[in-house]
């Protein structure tokens, strides 16, 4: 049987590199790939560490990974089949699948230029769930300051509440219905969208089924759904959820946004792709975020990571790269089945500055354990308010700067002793001032918040949940989790629907009580 990760070489090596370096901020270390700019420099570093991390991707194929994602080899072992969502923002898509990604790229954007042509539907209601709703959901939200062509309304959740707010925003004759599910057999949009039909019906819309479009990987069930052929856009199965924005998923953005700014988030992403693809490991961005995140999590103790972006328009990048993080990486396996040995996959959380400034940072300030913070700030803003900017910029930086520095306990006795006469006083004032420092952070630096930048971003955390896939030897693509929950929540509202037929079930005891006392109220 293959050596246990945490018990090859390259791993030991590696985890008593990252023990070792320096964890202060003593080399500046700025990587720049596809217009960003990427500052690892208060992560863990030195050269032995960069030693070790090149005979780590050797020990674990990194580079047959990384071109298995690529050439569209089965990146997505346990499924046997390939994570091809590069194929699908390449100017020059890969042969094998070129006809298709073209055919279905041109078919999104001809429908969208003919409702624009003939100035059709002024709303848009999406129904999705996952990856299906964040991704549009995130880039309509944080692109809008370009306009927005049409009113889009967001309805994820299978609770009532949220189609019921987003249909309230809408005028049922002038609405177009987007049911985006890869299998179509979702419970959140399909439930939600037999409410959209009622709701159009209910307003007198003469025919429901023409305002609905759907986006699917089985366009069978979608065609039995009543959607008309030439409303049904197609991706495949090889395109992950979480990863599916690139594909026709896409179709809300160039509806709120323009063709112009979904091409363009497209070719933001593309040259991410193609500079990880092609940097040698040292300066690839995502790889030496990877890495960082790997020393982090699984050597230096940090069970979280919190992700600020400084610009509110940024508001959904969290739960979207929460969603991309933590449904890629929480995996127990590697790929002979051998328990992965070391912890993997953070919690993600946060929240834009400089709001979670008065939230959560005096926990990452002076927690015993506290957590690494990727900073997001754009260096030019599209607002007029040059003063604010430099606020923002400033809380941002500084926030980043204190993570680092820390204050010892005599900086923070010479500071009291300032202001407080009594030496006894100041010398208990000062202990609670004292901040460890040496937490690692990255800074990640976007010219302007536009839709190339904001592809770059997104395929820049992409690569960097690959390649931590890659290098734990666990299967990224996958969410075995996830259907495990489906299941059971299938058998639980048959129960719900028929409880005479539960009593045979082999429900816990408290799920069992809890269906015998909800089921009443049906």
């Amino acid at each position: 049987m293959p050596t246990s990760l945490p018990f090859s070489p390259a791993w030991l090596a590696f985890a008593q590199a990252a023990q070792n370096a320096s964890r202060r901020g003593d080399r500046l270390r700025i990587i720049e790939a596809a217009g960003l700019r990427i500052d690892l420099t208060a992560q863990a570093q030195s050269e032995q560490l960069d030693q070790a991390a090149q005979a780590l991707l050797v020990q674990q194929n990194f580079d047959a990974a990384r071109a298995h994602l690529y050439d569209g080899g089965e990146a997505n072992w346990t499924e046997r089949r390939p994570a091809w969502h590069t194929a699908l923002r390449a100017d020059n898509p890969p042969p094998a699948v070129a006809q298709a990604v073209l055919s279905e790229r041109e078919r999104v954007r001809r429908f969208v230029r003919e409702l624009d042509g003939a100035d059709a539907y002024g709303g848009i209601l999406h129904l999705g769930i996952g990856g299906s709703d964040w991704g549009p959901r995130m880039v309509t939200r944080a692109l809008r300051h370009y306009g927005l062509r049409r009113n889009i309304q967001f309805a994820s959740n299978v609770d009532s509440h949220a189609v019921a707010d987003a249909i309230g925003q809408l005028d049922p004759h002038d609405t177009l219905v987007i049911v985006a599910s890869k299998s179509f057999t979702t419970t959140e949009p399909l439930a939600n969208a037999e409410v959209a039909m009622n709701w159009l019906r209910d307003a007198g819309v003469a025919d429901p089924i023409k305002h609905v479009v759907a986006i699917t990987a089985n366009v069978d069930a979608a065609l039995d759904f009543g959607i008309s052929p030439d409303r049904v856009f197609r991706f495949w199965d090889w395109v992950g959820g979480r990863y599916s924005l690139w594909s026709a998923i896409g179709l809300p953005v160039a509806l709120a946004l323009g063709c112009e700014a979904l091409d363009q988030l497209l070719a933001g992403a593309a040259a991410m792709d193609q500079h990880f693809l092609q940097a040698p490991p040292l300066r690839n961005a995502p790889l030496q975020m990877a890495l960082a995140g790997i020393a982090n999590r699984s050597v230096l103790g940090y069970a979280t990571l919190a992700i600020t972006p400084y610009d509110s328009r940024l508001m959904h990048l969290v739960p979207w790269a929460q969603q991309l993080d933590m449904e890629s990486l929480g995996k127990v396996a590697t790929r002979d089945g051998t328990p992965v040995g070391v912890p993997t996959g953070p919690v993600v959380w946060g929240m834009p500055g400089t709001d979670c400034q008065h939230t959560f940072f005096q926990w990452l300030h002076q927690d015993t354990t506290g957590a690494p913070v990727d900073f997001i700030v754009c260096e030019q803003p599209d607002h007029p308010y040059a003063r604010h900017h430099k606020l923002l910029i400033a809380n941002c930086l500084a926030q980043r700067s204190a993570l680092l520095r820390g204050k010892s306990y005599e900086e923070a006795l010479h500071e009291t002793r300032q202001h407080e006469p009594d030496a006894q006083r100041a010398e208990l004032l000062a202990r609670h001032r004292v901040h460890p420092g040496g937490r690692p952070s990255n800074l990640i630096v976007l010219p302007r918040l536009d839709a190339y930048s904001l592809g770059a971003l997104l395929a820049l955390y992409e690569h960097k949940v690959f390649a931590q896939g890659a290098l734990w030897g666990i299967n990224p693509f996958d969410q075995w989790g996830v259907e495990f929950g489906k299941l059971l929540a299938k058998n639980i509202i048959r129960e719900l629907d028929a409880p005479s037929s539960a009593e045979a079930s082999d429900q816990d005891p408290s799920t069992r009580h809890w269906i015998d006392i909800l089921s009443r109220r049906g």
